[in-house]
């Protein structure tokens, strides 16, 4: 395993998840959603997504939420620590890996913008945030679900950094982990844009993510 990526496989885990996961929906529609998106968090993080990416790993302000599958994700992590270290000591084994689904899906939303070139949103200090939700295929339908599901909780995660403590640019308080208690719903998915609205409930977060987002899909290059 990666061990540069262990914080965001093993942080979600930390909270217990329990009941009734699946709060509303579950059919096999996929219609394409109209419209523009509501107003998000910090930020104005909300809204419709913007323009496809061009491609480099600089987020993109007028586009606050990308969609992409675990197998375009992976290639962005590989491109990614291959960036932060040059030498090519990025991959450091711990065992066998869990199988993972290729298909999974990661519904990314960061107020800063997101992008289809880069894995993550390097957050700079002032209060903004960024969240990540990997839906399984069973979950890529219309439908209301529960942030705190086994299915949901294991490999999303938020992170969040808060007001400057001095002059120094990276003098400031972080976190990430688990988004906490809320929902997720999917509005409407096809093979382009997913549309969806987050609602947290949880006392976790000092930032505010809640609102509707279009994410474009990030496109499958050569």
């Amino acid at each position: 395993m990666n061990l540069k990526r262990l914080p965001f496989v093993l942080l979600p885990i930390l909270l217990a998840a329990c009941g009734n996961y699946v709060v509303q929906g579950g059919s096999n529609e996929k219609n394409a959603g109209q419209g523009t998106g509501g107003q998000g968090g910090t930020g104005g993080a909300g809204g419709a997504g913007g323009s496809t990416s061009s491609g480099d790993d600089t987020p993109d302000p007028a586009q606050p939420a990308v969609a992409l599958t675990r197998a375009q994700l992976e290639v962005l992590w590989d491109e990614y620590w291959a960036n932060q270290d040059p030498t090519g000591g990025t991959s450091v084994s711990s065992g066998a890996e869990p199988e993972l689904n290729p298909d999974d899906l990661f519904l990314r939303i960061s107020d800063l913008g997101t992008s289809c070139g880069s894995p993550t949103t390097d957050l700079t200090c002032g209060g903004h945030f960024q969240l990540s939700i990997a839906l399984p295929p069973a979950l890529q339908q219309v439908g209301v679900y529960d942030l705190e599901s086994p299915e949901l909780l294991a490999y999303s995660y938020m992170s969040e950094t808060g007001d400057m403590n001095s002059p120094n640019p990276e003098d400031c308080p972080w976190g990430g982990g688990s988004i906490g208690a809320g929902t997720l719903e999917i509005l409407s998915i096809d093979d382009t844009e997913v549309r969806f609205r987050i609602e947290l409930t949880g006392p976790l977060w000092a930032a505010n993510p809640n609102g509707e987002y279009t994410a474009p899909r990030c496109p499958v290059y050569p």
